[in-house]
């Protein structure tokens, strides 16, 4: 008897272990880099983002009179689904840069792009 309880305790740890471990995974993007041009500081900016796993790579490419002002950072991110089937993206850097912020931004997909907060991102492989 108590080893028939003991088994059955185990397979129900085991059971909760697994559920909790697939839960942890969340969403996350396809592997690969996304890319947009943006306007800051009156200046367009490429904007390139490199995912893989939870980790990003963010790198912003801008010249400005002829100097380049080229930023790269790193990072992890988590995909938030919210009951209602709402997205977010929150993001943190290891380093913030004048373009990369930590926070937390809207965010959807679709076929071949991604969008953070309002800017449609482009896979370009």
């Amino acid at each position: 008897m108590k080893k028939t309880i003991a088994k059955s305790i185990a397979l129900v740890m085991a059971a909760v272990m697994l559920v909790c471990m697939f839960a942890s995974c969340g969403q996350k993007i396809e592997k690969g880099t996304y890319k947009a041009e943006v306007e800051f500081l009156g200046q367009g900016v490429g904007v390139t983002y490199t995912f893989s796993g939870n980790k990003l790579e963010a790198e912003s490419n801008l010249s400005i009179l002829g100097i380049d002002k080229n930023k790269t950072t790193t990072g992890t991110y988590e995909i938030i689904k919210y009951d209602d089937g709402d997205l977010e993206i929150k993001i943190d850097f290891e380093e913030e840069t004048d373009l990369f912020k930590d926070g937390t931004y809207a965010y959807s997909e679709g076929d071949g792009y991604i969008k953070i907060g309002i800017i449609k991102y482009e896979k370009v492989d």
